[in-house]
């Protein structure tokens, strides 16, 4: 059922165009890449939603959209990534590299990495990008580990999870 909804929000995430929306949701994609040793996350979120949160917590002035952007912008995100997405496999607290970000229409797609991640077995993750401004935040996690899936739906209310992978 989960995934059913998590499908039907993901494509009114990714058909929303320019429309301004109704809804609220951001969709984080986590993949181990065993080759490389590391976790690959880009989170996609509704710009304006970003620039509301990122206002309201730090400054009031700041500007997202690329022809308006403020100066330190990139600090603000860097900072609020570290602060409202964590990551834990078998209970140790991973450190999340901010790698930068991309516009896409009106979302912006946020880059991050962990490195020196040999194995996966298991992944806790708090998500709790949004929901401090916008209570109706929904934010889905999607993680891939070779072939397989593991997604959730995380809220203000209900913002961990714990992913159980085979070997």
């Amino acid at each position: 059922m989960i995934r059913n909804i998590s499908l039907l929000i993901l494509v009114l995430f990714l058909t929303s165009g320019k429309i301004a929306h109704e809804y609220y949701v951001s969709l984080t994609e986590i993949t181990f890449s065993p080759e490389k040793e590391r976790l690959e996350i880009i989170s996609r979120i509704f710009h304006d939603d970003l620039e509301r949160v990122l206002k309201t917590r730090y400054n009031e002035s700041i500007q997202l959209k690329p022809s308006l952007q403020s100066e330190n912008v990139e600090d603000f995100i860097k900072l609020y990534f570290e602060k409202k997405l964590k990551l834990f496999s078998d209970d140790n607290a991973l450190k999340i590299e901010y790698l930068g970000y991309k516009f896409d229409d009106d979302r912006i797609n946020i880059f991050l990495k962990v490195e020196k991640i040999d194995k996966l077995n298991n992944l806790r993750i708090k998500n709790l990008l949004l929901t401090d401004v916008i209570e109706q935040q929904k934010n889905i996690v999607h993680c891939f580990k070779l072939n397989q899936k593991e997604s959730v739906l995380l809220t203000r209310f209900d913002s961990e999870a714990l992913l159980k992978f085979n070997d």
